[in-house]
């Protein structure tokens, strides 16, 4: 202090012009920081304290005997106080407190659904000697994606449960060619999304004031879900119609398995926080379609028909997270950020059957079911795919602590 007392304690909470601290006693003092001479987070030394009694000796003197009025002394510069007291600032390997968080923006999701399926359909014409269709690069428009979850530190461990969502829009077309001069489009949008839930714990590793670093372990689950009922066929001869399909497919995909990776914290002054995420994934699942089919040959031809199928594959890839946060107070933040999806498929299997009504007096033979099978195997294990999600959202997050 100025009058050169010694007061030791552990600071509590500070503001531009006090300080509150904690004595050895246990009572609680709030301090002028006017009064304050320096903050130091070491023990005094021998000089000081000697110092110290000195000067409050000739105090006590100069207190017996008050002396004449002299003027106010000029201002001084703020007190040097220790970073480390900083309100927003948190003691990473002592922390004992939960992260609540919510973001919402826009995103893309790409999964292999009827893409897949006609990709394999091309393939397995070019394989029969048929002419291949012209397959068109699917094209596609973002949809709405939020993500929340809650993260509990507790010392140098967080244990954290996540959920996010994307959706968006897909638009494709097939111009089938066949030998008689005739044309078959098919073409249709629909609606794509996918949903996802992940428990994971982390450590911290290594922490300084600006940077932390923990190894993470983790496992999710995704849902992915396509419904379209929006797709036609129309096929032409010249300038007449003679065929026209109305397809209903509804996918659904399952994956789960476990992730491994990094997340580091890099702090920018006292309010700006950088968080960056990066996972390995290593999946597992089936994707399921049931289809429906209702075809008309002008003019008496009319068939109704169901296909199903499903696939069964591994997948492996990564998860990359980025978030910008600004501490708007000690326990109240806002934040922007990108993050993405995306891994490759390894087929294990492959099953597709088609059943109409065409089929009740004229089934197919069995011989020639199980050969069209062989060659979509084979097809679909020749075609690539993959699955692809990202966004850019905005969010808010909140931090709750618990007493020490």
């Amino acid at each position: 202090m100025r009058n050169g007392q010694i007061l030791r304690g552990e600071v509590i909470q500070q503001t531009a012009t006090t300080m509150q601290i904690k004595l050895e006693d246990g009572k609680i003092k709030q301090l002028n920081k006017k009064e304050i001479q320096r903050v130091s987070y070491k023990e005094p030394t021998i000089q000081e304290k000697k110092d110290s009694e000195e000067k409050l000796k000739q105090q006590t003197t100069i207190i017996e005997e008050p002396p004449p009025p002299t003027p106010e002394p000029p201002k001084k510069s703020e007190p040097e106080v220790d970073k480390a007291a900083s309100p927003y600032a948190i003691d990473q390997t002592k922390r004992k407190d939960v992260e609540l968080y919510f973001g919402a923006g826009l995103g893309t999701y790409r999964p292999p659904t009827e893409s897949y399926s006609n990709q394999t359909s091309v393939k397995a014409n070019v394989l029969t000697g048929q002419v291949p269709p012209d397959h068109d690069t699917p094209s596609y428009k973002r949809g709405l994606a939020y993500s929340m979850g809650a993260i509990y530190y507790w010392k140098k461990f967080a244990f954290g449960l996540s959920a996010n969502h994307f959706s968006g829009e897909t638009s494709e077309r097939i111009k089938v060619y066949n030998p008689n001069a005739s044309l078959q489009e098919i073409a249709g949008k629909f609606p794509e999304k996918q949903s996802s839930l992940k428990a994971d714990v982390s450590y911290l590793a290594y922490s300084n004031q600006r940077f932390d670093l923990r190894p993470s372990f983790g496992y999710s689950q995704f849902w992915g879900k396509t419904d379209d009922n929006n797709t036609i066929s129309t096929g032409y001869s010249g300038n007449e119609l003679t065929s026209f399909f109305k397809y209903h497919y509804y996918f659904l995909e399952k994956l789960k398995g476990p992730s491994i990776g990094l997340k580091t914290t890099v702090r920018q002054g006292e309010r700006w926080e950088h968080r960056i995420e990066l996972h390995y994934l290593i999946l597992s699942g089936a994707q399921y379609s049931t289809g429906t089919l209702s075809m008309f040959n002008p003019p008496n031809f009319f068939d109704y028909g169901v296909n199903q199928g499903n696939i069964q594959w591994d997948a492996k890839g990564f998860n990359f997270s980025y978030k910008l946060f600004y501490k708007w107070t000690p326990t109240i933040s806002f934040w922007v950020g990108i993050q993405a999806f995306e891994w490759k498929y390894s087929l294990k299997s492959f099953d597709q059957s088609f059943n109409g009504l065409a089929n009740i007096d004229n089934p197919s033979p069995v011989d020639q079911l199980v050969l069209i099978n062989l060659l979509l195997t084979s097809s679909a294990k020749m075609t690539p795919a993959t699955s692809k999600a990202s966004s850019l959202e905005f969010g808010v997050m909140k931090r709750f602590e618990f007493s020490q």
